[in-house]
């Protein structure tokens, strides 16, 4: 008997052909043993078939005895069974052709991960399986079943399951791609592995993977950090390299160059990767470069500071001794010690400097403060950048409260605040028949060192200056002078305990 146009097995709910079988339920049990379905359909003699739209395949029940419903039901077992094979047949040949086709990662795909990737597909495939025709052999009383499923279902699955393996490498692979700790080369690989992934994934057949383009972003992101790391590793070779020639550069005018520009690399790099790039240095290790590049330079206090940090920081050479061993070698005074800390922390750095005050409700741009802070740190080889803005009431507020305003989070360089807030007094000047007069400020101060948009050192204070003759301008210009000797006394006392650390 043959049935046409049938719903697939699992869309019925499991009810099972109910137009084929209908009459085979019906019978009496002392009914004649089996009454056969009809001449024998060619599709027995060829039970595994495929047609250009199908996977058929016929199955038979296990005993002949058996009440009718075992009948059924292993003879629709069987089917499945043989239809099942055929499908991880096809499944197998079309990840072994994936396989074969893929640039980064082919070799990796074990054995497992094979048979995985076939049950996944070849279950996705059977969800929509058919039951098409029935046959009852009328001498033997076996029971035979035929069942299909299109090969579009089949495709499906296979993607579905190809997909679902696909998806677990790619995360699997960007995981290695954004562990800091592993090697760069390591990284790289996992990416480019990652970036050939992706495409491949049928992302909606994977309903908790989430779009494509959240990956596209997480893995643009690893390309433009795993290029930084690249360029970091070629900008050490290059200064490196710098370093090297200048040992035999006779021209007195090139070698300082050569060692400015290596030593400009070096605390960029360190500055940029404070905890070292995997493989290629730790900090300890530009620490001690920049100890031997002092010491070219005859900059004895500075070499001794970078060697005292590389001998207590963590470094790939293992030199940790060697350069505690240079240290104490290395004799200097306090006073240079603390000139070399203040070099090695601004040297090469960009610094904007931001400088207000606020009397009677009004914000005005501090120019003494901030020349007056130009002259410290400009000579130690900072590149400073006086801001000629004038921060609103509510920055100014947060600032002389100690608190970083949200739109001073995401700065790249060091910047130094320096700001004054409140009245300015006047009264007659001691001579009452000159008709002078003389002015003081009374107020709160105060001082905040940002890097990175992140407060590393701050002062706040409150105060009166004396009475001053000469004009409210003067006042203010006197008052940035102290102020700036203030916070050179706490920077140094931040650097030293900076350098002891």
């Amino acid at each position: 008997m043959k049935i046409q146009d049938k719903k697939g097995w699992s869309q019925r709910g499991g009810r099972v052909l109910l137009l084929s079988l209908a009459w085979l339920l019906a019978m009496p049990i002392w009914a004649a043993s089996c009454a056969g379905g009809g001449p024998r359909p060619d599709w027995i003699d060829s039970p595994e078939t495929v047609t250009s739209e199908y996977f058929l395949a016929a199955g038979v029940s296990a005993s002949a005895k058996a009440a009718l419903s075992e009948r059924i039901a292993t003879a629709k077992q069987n089917a499945l069974k043989s239809l099942s094979e055929m499908i991880e047949v096809s499944v197998k040949n079309a990840i072994v052709l994936e396989q074969s086709s893929r640039k980064t990662w082919g070799s990796e795909f074990t054995d497992s991960s094979l048979n995985l990737v076939t049950q996944t597909s070849t279950s996705a495939s059977l969800r929509n399986v058919e039951i098409i025709e029935t046959w009852e052999d009328p001498r033997s009383c076996d029971l035979w079943l035929r069942a299909r499923v299109s090969k579009r279902d089949v495709d499906k699955g296979k993607r579905e399951g190809l997909s679902r393996m696909l998806f677990a490498e790619l995360k699997a692979q960007i995981a290695v791609a954004q562990d800091a700790a592993a090697m760069p080369d390591k990284r790289g690989a996992a990416l480019e592995a990652a970036q050939d992934i992706l495409p491949r994934i049928s992302l909606e057949l994977v309903p908790e993977a989430g779009s494509a383009a959240l990956y596209e972003s997480i893995l643009k992101g690893l390309r433009s950090a795993l290029s930084s790391l690249e360029q970091a590793r070629s900008a050490l070779q290059a200064a490196d390299l710098q370093v090297a020639e200048a040992a035999s550069q006779t021209d007195q005018g090139q070698r300082a160059r050569m060692l400015s520009g290596a030593a400009s690399t070096y605390k960029r790099l360190l500055a940029q990767y404070g905890q070292g790039i995997a493989g290629l240095f730790e900090s300890g290790d530009i620490l001690y470069r920049l100890g031997e590049l002092e010491t070219a330079r005859a900059n004895v206090c500075d070499a001794k500071n970078y060697f005292q940090q590389a001998g207590e920081s963590k470094q790939l050479s293992e030199r940790n001794e060697l350069a505690r061993n240079r240290a104490a070698a290395l004799q200097c005074s306090e006073a240079e010690l603390e000139q070399a800390a203040w070099r090695q922390y601004f040297e090469g750095r960009a610094v904007t400097l931001r400088c207000n005050y606020r009397t009677a409700g009004n914000v005005a741009v501090w120019h003494k403060a901030c020349d007056a802070l130009n002259a410290l740190i400009r000579p130690l080889g900072a590149q400073v950048t006086i801001s000629s803005a004038v921060m609103d009431a509510a920055q100014l507020d947060a600032m002389l409260r100690g608190e970083v305003p949200s739109a001073r989070r995401d700065g790249e360089a060091l910047e130094l605040v320096m700001l004054a807030d409140g009245r300015m007094v006047e009264r007659a000047g001691r001579d009452p028949q000159s008709g002078s007069r003389e002015y003081q400020f009374n107020g709160t101060m105060g001082s905040l060192l940002l890097d990175k948009g992140e407060l590393v050192l701050a002062d706040r204070f409150k105060g009166v200056t004396g009475w001053n003759p000469v004009s409210e301008e003067m006042v203010m210009d006197v008052l940035a002078i102290n102020m700036v000797k203030r916070w050179r006394g706490k920077t140094s006392g931040f650097l030293r305990q900076k350098t002891e650390q």
